[in-house]
């Protein structure tokens, strides 16, 4: 039972090398610079460091929720980068709190921005 696929070789083609084989070069380029044209390090210098963190964590408790709130601080501008859980959702959490206590919408709404 024959499939349909056949591959048949083309008889005319010759295979042929894409990339010519690199000759030894018997003179070498000069590896030396002219005393103008070196470039020196400094020697007053600081090295640069990898091992420096540029981020902090901070675990707190949310004093009016009591919720755990772990956050990721950028050491130079004091920036929270991750916080968990969200401020999105800290403000949900407030919001329906305020309403299943009996407040109005626009109360809960505004208590809810209050206490993030």
């Amino acid at each position: 039972m024959d499939a349909g696929i056949i591959v048949k070789p083309n008889a005319g083609v010759v295979v042929q090398s894409y990339a010519p084989p690199i000759a030894a070069s018997s003179d070498p380029a000069a590896t030396e610079l002219p005393a103008a044209k070196v470039v020196t390090p400094v020697a007053t210098a600081v090295p640069a460091r990898n091992d420096v963190q540029s981020t902090t964590h901070e675990v707190i408790i949310d004093p009016q929720t009591r919720e755990v709130i772990y956050r990721v601080i950028d050491v130079r501008s004091r920036q929270v980068v991750r916080q968990v859980p969200d401020e999105a959702l800290l403000r949900v959490r407030a919001y329906a709190r305020a309403l299943a206590s009996g407040d109005s919408p626009s109360k809960a709404q505004f208590q809810a921005d209050l206490e993030v």
